[in-house]
C-alpha cells in the first residue's frame, strides 16, 4: 500500500453534483416535495421533476428495490400487500420513496436505459392519483384547471383518478363534505392498475379536525374514508395503496391518539416499509451529493490506510490475544464501512443518524443532506486536503454551514455565543490552542488540531444515543478523528488544552461536550479583565526578582532610564531591561543601549566597561503576563468564594489552575530573556566601542538562577579573577615615570576602559594584587609622601609590602602600587638623618580649644618627638584629604587626638550635624569651631539678625563673632 502521505485528499478524487459545485445549498434543493413533481412546478429542481435525473442521483437500496417491485407487481395483479404504510423517523426517505414510486409507474418510458429496473414487470400504463397534505386546504380545499372547486381528499382524487366523469360520481360528497361509500370507489376504480399515493396525511386530518360539518367534522368524514379505502383497495388486484406516517408522537406535534388510528390501517407489521435502514443511509447520502466518488481501488487503499490507523490506535488499549481479536474485525469493518460512505467518515454520518435523530429538529435525509451538501461546498471552496470528511472538518465559521447545523439541531441563540466566544471569533479559544501546537509541532499547523477536535466536539454535543448521555468519550473522538500525523498521543494532549483554554467545553463523567453554561475557565477569563496591567507586571517582576538572587555582580532590574543605572561603582553590573525592551525593533535597541552606555541620565557615564544588558523576549513577556493574570483571578475567585458558591471540587481544580498558572509565570520568567548586549572594543570602527550579541537560550546551563545563567554565558568575557602577569601588564608600572600608582586608579581603568578586561568586582583585582606582591611582581605601600617633584618617599620602609603576603581585608586601595624597582628602593631603610623639625603650638589659644590636633599639613603635633611626623594622602576616589602622624621608628601609633575641618553648603548642613554627632558618641571632649559665610541677593534684616541669631548665642554663652556687610 501507498504511504499515507501519497494518498490524494477527497477534493482530488470524488466530484459533487453540480448543485453543490454552483452553491445551491437551501432546503428546498434538498427537500424533496411530491406535490412539486406532480404539478411539474419549474422551481421545482430538475433532480427530482425528471425522472432520469431523480434516479441517477438515488442509490437505491434494498428496502427501496423492495418497495418498487412489490408496487409494479401487485400493480400488474401479482399476489400480496396492497396497502402499504411508509414510515420512517424524522424524514427518512419517505416523501423520497414516494417520488420513486411516482416515476417508476407514470414515466417507465424515461428509464427504459436503467440497468435496476430492467427486469422488473412493466404493468402498462398506471393512473396515478396523489393527495399532499401540505398543499389541501381542510377550509377550502384545491382548485382544479378548469376553474372548478374541489373541497375533499376524495373529490381530488377521483378527478385524478377519472377527470370530470369521475368527479360527478362524488360531487355530491365532496360539496358536503360527508366521505363517500365503497361502492362509488369500486366504479371509479375499476381493474386499471391504479396507485394510490398519500403525503403528509396526518397533518391534513389534523387541520381537518377543526372544520364543522353539520353535527361532525370534516376530519371526523376524512377519518372515515381512510378507513373504508384499504377495503376497496384489498378487492381490487391491480390497485395499490401508499401512505407516509411519522414515526413518533413529536413529530406528530404530540396527536398520539390520531397517530395511533392510522397506523392501524395497516395491520401486519410487514406491510409496513422502512425504504432507509442501518448502513445503507452511507450510500443515499453518497449518491445524492457527489456525480462521481472516484476510482475504486483509491478508495480502498484510503480505507485500508485508514483501518490502519485505527488499529494502531484501538491496539494501544488492549493487552489481551482475544482484545486484539476484536479490535482487528472492527478495523476491517472500518474499512468496509468507509468504501460504503467515501468520502464521508462513517462516524460523522453515524452521529447524525443515531444522535441527532433523537432531536425533534432533525430531518434524517433531507436534512442531512442539507446539512452534508453545505459542508461538501465549504470544503470544496477551501480546497480541503485531509482523505475523509470526519466530525471534525465541519467548518463552523462558514456562515451556511452553521446556519444548515443549527436548522438541524436547533439551539440557534443559545448557541451562536458559544460558537463565537471559543470555535470562530476572532478572539476564539480555539486559536490559542492551534497556536501552541503550531509552536511545537510545526508539521501539524495545517491540521488545526485544536480546532479540529473542539469542531468534532461541538458535533457530538447535540443529542445521545439511547441509554447515554449528551458528549463524546475520549476514544469516540480519537476514533473519528485520526488522520495521518495524528495520533492519539497528540490529541489527547490537545484535549486536555481545551478542557483549560475554551470556556464551554465541559467535562462531565468522562465525556466532553459543549454547554450554554460557562465553566470555571469563564469565570476566571471575567475576573481576569479586572486585573490591572500594573498588578501583572508586578507579579512578574516579583518573580523574576526570585530568579535573580546574586552574590556575583550588580543587578539592576527594570531600570526606568539610564539615569537608574548606577555609575563609578567598581562591580560588573547586569542591566535586566523592563517589559517595554520586547516591543522594540532591534535597531531601536541598539541605538538605545549605545546612549546608555554613554551617558547616565544628562551626565557622561565613567565606568563603560561594567555593564552588560539583557534583553527581554516578547513572546515570553506575554506568556508570563497571561499566566499572571490568570493567577491573580484565580486568587480573587478563590477569595470570594462564598459568593460564588463553589463546590469542593470547583476549588480543588481552582486552586490546580493557579499552581499551574504560577509555574507558568515561572517558566515564562526563566525564559525571558532572549539575548545579552555587551559592550566590546571597536578597533575598526569610528566609535570605540561595539554591542556584542551574546545567545542567553542556547546555553547548556538550566540553573534556575537567572543570573547564573547570565553569567555563566558571560564566562568568556566578563571575569571573577585575574592573572598576576595580566595584572602587571595592564597597570604600566614598568612604564610609568615614576613607577608607582593608587589601587584605586588601576582598579577604575578595568571599569572604564572596554580595552581592559571585564572583572566581576574590585576583589579579582585586590586578590591578584595581593599574589602579585606576594610573587615580588610589584610592592603596596598603604601610603606615602609625594613632593612637589614628584618622586614618592616612604618614611617608614616597614611600611612597604614586598615579596609578603598581604590579608586581603587589610589592602586598602587607596594605597600606592609600586614597581619591583621602587618596592626594593623605598623598602630599604634610609640612612641616619638629621631629625626633622616639627611645628609646635601651645596648648590653647584664642581660636582653638585648649587640646592639640595633628595638622593637616606636613607638621607634628605639640607632643610629637624628634622621631615623628606628619604625613598626607588622599584617594582620587575620595573627597577627604587626610594626614596622620607617623612615628619614623615604629609606624602608625594609636590615636587620640583627631581634628576635622570641613566645608560644606545648605543643602547637606543637617547631615554634617549627624556625621559630628557620631564622632561626639566616641569622644570624651569635643569642640567645635564654626565659620559661617552667608549671603542673598536680597537683604538681611538687621533686626532679624539680632533677634534669630545672635541673641540665642548669647543666652547659650557661646562665643562667638559676627559680621554684617
Amino acid at each position: 500500500m501507498s504511504s499515507a502521505y501519497q494518498l490524494k485528499p477527497w477534493t482530488q478524487v470524488a466530484i459533487p453534483h453540480q448543485d453543490i459545485l454552483d452553491g445551491k445549498l437551501d432546503n428546498s434543493v434538498y427537500a424533496a416535495k411530491l406535490g412539486a413533481v406532480v404539478r411539474q412546478d419549474p422551481t421545482c429542481p430538475p433532480i427530482y421533476r425528471y425522472a432520469g435525473q431523480f434516479f441517477s442521483a438515488t442509490y437505491l437500496t434494498s428496502e427501496l428495490k423492495n418497495l418498487l417491485t412489490s408496487v409494479v407487481q401487485r400493480l400488474c395483479g401479482e399476489a400480496g400487500d396492497r396497502v402499504l404504510q411508509l414510515r420512517t423517523p424524522f424524514g427518512g426517505g419517505k416523501t423520497h420513496a414516494l417520488i420513486s414510486l411516482y416515476h417508476i409507474t407514470k414515466n417507465r418510458q424515461d428509464l427504459l436505459e436503467h440497468p435496476d429496473f430492467a427486469k422488473l414487470p412493466n404493468p402498462g400504463t398506471v393512473d396515478v392519483a396523489t393527495f399532499i397534505g401540505d398543499d389541501f386546504s381542510g377550509t377550502q380545499g384545491t382548485q382544479i384547471p378548469d376553474g372548478s372547486q374541489i373541497l375533499t381528499p376524495w373529490g381530488y382524487l377521483a378527478w385524478q383518478l377519472g377527470g370530470k366523469e369521475a368527479y360527478e360520481a362524488v360531487r355530491a360528497d365532496d360539496q358536503q363534505r360527508v366521505a363517500p361509500g365503497n361502492d362509488v370507489w369500486r366504479k371509479i376504480i375499476g381493474d386499471r392498475p391504479t396507485l394510490i399515493l398519500l403525503d403528509e396525511f396526518l397533518n391534513y386530518v389534523e387541520n381537518a379536525l377543526g372544520v364543522e360539518v353539520k353535527d361532525s367534522t370534516l376530519g371526523k368524514q376524512v377519518l372515515t374514508f381512510i378507513k373504508k379505502l384499504p377495503d376497496v383497495v384489498a378487492e381490487l388486484p391491480r390497485t395499490v395503496l401508499v401512505y407516509s406516517l411519522q414515526a413518533s408522537v413529536q413529530e406528530a406535534v404530540g396527536n398520539e391518539g390520531l397517530l395511533g388510528t392510522l397506523d392501524k390501517l395497516v395491520s401486519r407489521n410487514d406491510a409496513k416499509k422502512e425504504p432507509v435502514s442501518g448502513d445503507e443511509v452511507m450510500k443515499v447520502v453518497q449518491r445524492r451529493l457527489f456525480q462521481n466518488i472516484g476510482d475504486p481501488a483509491t478508495i480502498q487503499e484510503i480505507a485500508n490506510q485508514q483501518a490502519d490507523l485505527f488499529r494502531k490506535f484501538r491496539e494501544s488499549y488492549v493487552e489481551t490475544d482475544r482484545g486484539r481479536q476484536e479490535v482487528e474485525q472492527q478495523a476491517a469493518l472500518l474499512a468496509e464501512r468507509i468504501q460504503l460512505s467515501y468520502p464521508f467518515h462513517p462516524d460523522l454520518l453515524d452521529l447524525m443518524y443515531h444522535r441527532w435523530g433523537t432531536l425533534p429538529s432533525y430531518q434524517r435525509t433531507r436534512g442531512a443532506l442539507q446539512f452534508l451538501a453545505s459542508v461538501v461546498y465549504s470544503l470544496w471552496k477551501e480546497e480541503h486536503t485531509s482523505l475523509l470528511i470526519s466530525p471534525g472538518d465541519v467548518l463552523f465559521h462558514n456562515e451556511a454551514v452553521r446556519g444548515a447545523f443549527f436548522t438541524q439541531v436547533g439551539e440557534r441563540e443559545r448557541y451562536n455565543s458559544v460558537i463565537e466566544a471559543d470555535l470562530i471569533g476572532r478572539k476564539a479559544k480555539v486559536k490559542t490552542v492551534d497556536n501552541r501546537i503550531a509552536q511545537d509541532s510545526p508539521a501539524l499547523s495545517h491540521l488545526k488540531v485544536g480546532t479540529r477536535l473542539a469542531s468534532a466536539v461541538l458535533m457530538y454535543s447535540f443529542g445521545a444515543r439511547s441509554g447515554e448521555d449528551r458528549g463524546v468519550l475520549e476514544q469516540e473522538i480519537t476514533a473519528s478523528c485520526l488522520t495521518p500525523g495524528l495520533d492519539r498521543n497528540v490529541i489527547t494532549a490537545t484535549l486536555s488544552d481545551l478542557r483549560e483554554n475554551l470556556l464551554y467545553l465541559h467535562y462531565v463523567s468522562k465525556r466532553y461536550r459543549f454547554e450554554t453554561k460557562p465553566n470555571l475557565n469563564k469565570l476566571i477569563a471575567d475576573e481576569e479583565s479586572k486585573v490591572s496591567g500594573d498588578e501583572v507586571l508586578e507579579k512578574i517582576r516579583e518573580e523574576l526578582g526570585k530568579t535573580i538572587q546574586t552574590t556575583n555582580g550588580k543587578v539592576a532590574l527594570w531600570p526606568k532610564d539610564s539615569s537608574s543605572v548606577a555609575d563609578r561603582e567598581p562591580q560588573f553590573s547586569v542591566v535586566y531591561l523592563g517589559h517595554e525592551w520586547a516591543e522594540k525593533s532591534p535597531e531601536s535597541i541598539l541605538t538605545e543601549i549605545m546612549s546608555w552606555v554613554e551617558q547616565r541620565g544628562n551626565d557622561k557615564r565613567e565606568y563603560k566597561n561594567a555593564l552588560a544588558f539583557v534583553i527581554p523576549n516578547k513572546a515570553q513577556i506575554d506568556k508570563a503576563r497571561k499566566a499572571s493574570r490568570t493567577a491573580e483571578a484565580i486568587a480573587s475567585l478563590i477569595k470570594d468564594k462564598a459568593k460564588y458558591k463553589f463546590s469542593p471540587e470547583d476549588l480543588e481544580e481552582l486552586s490546580g489552575k493557579r499552581k499551574e498558572a504560577i509555574g507558568d509565570i515561572s517558566a515564562a520568567v526563566r525564559r525571558l530573556y532572549d539575548y545579552i548586549l555587551l559592550p566590546v572594543p571597536n578597533p575598526d570602527g569610528t566609535n570605540p566601542i561595539r554591542l556584542e550579541t551574546i545567545d542567553l537560550q542556547s546555553q547548556l546551563n538550566t540553573s534556575q538562577n537567572l543570573q547564573d545563567r547570565v553569567l555563566d554565558a558571560l564566562k568568556n568575557h566578563v571575569f571573577g579573577s585575574i592573572t598576576t602577569s595580566k595584572l602587571m601588564r595592564l597597570s604600566g608600572l614598568e612604564d610609568r615615570e615614576p613607577s608607582y600608582i593608587t589601587g584605586d586608579e588601576l582598579v577604575s581603568y578595568f571599569f572604564r576602559f572596554p580595552t581592559y578586561p571585564k572583572v566581576l568586582g574590585a576583589d579579582a583585582i585586590k586578590q591578584a594584587i595581593v599574589k602579585a606582591v606576594q610573587q615580588g611582581l610589584m610592592g603596596y605601600v598603604p601610603y606615602m609622601v609625594i613632593p612637589s617633584n614628584g618622586v614618592p618617599k616612604v618614611e617608614n620602609p616597614s611600611l612597604v609590602s614586598f615579596k609578603r603576603t598581604i590579608p586581603l581585608n587589610e589592602l586598602d586601595l587607596a594605597g600606592y602600587l609600586l614597581a619591583p624597582s621602587w618596592a626594593k628602593q623605598l623598602s630599604t631603610p634610609p640612612e641616619p638623618v638629621k631629625p626633622i623639625e616639627t611645628e609646635t603650638t601651645s596648648g590653647e589659644d584664642d581660636d582653638e580649644p585648649s587640646t592639640a590636633f595633628p595638622s593637616n599639613s606636613s607638621t607634628t603635633s605639640p607632643a610629637a618627638s624628634e622621631e615623628q611626623t606628619t604625613v598626607e594622602y588622599k584617594s582620587q576616589t575620595s573627597s577627604i584629604e587626610r594626614s596622620v602622624l607617623v612615628d619614623i621608628v615604629n609606624g602608625v601609633q594609636p590615636a587620640r587626638h583627631y581634628k576635622l575641618e570641613a566645608i560644606t553648603d545648605k543643602s547637606k548642613f543637617f547631615e554634617l550635624f549627624n556625621v559630628l554627632q557620631s564622632l561626639s558618641d566616641k569622644a570624651e571632649d569635643m569642640t567645635i569651631k564654626i565659620e559661617v559665610r552667608a549671603h542673598t541677593t536680597k537683604e538681611f534684616d538687621r533686626a532679624w539678625i539680632s533677634g534669630a541669631i545672635e541673641e540665642p548665642l548669647d543666652e547659650l554663652n557661646i562665643k562667638a563673632s559676627t559680621r554684617l556687610e
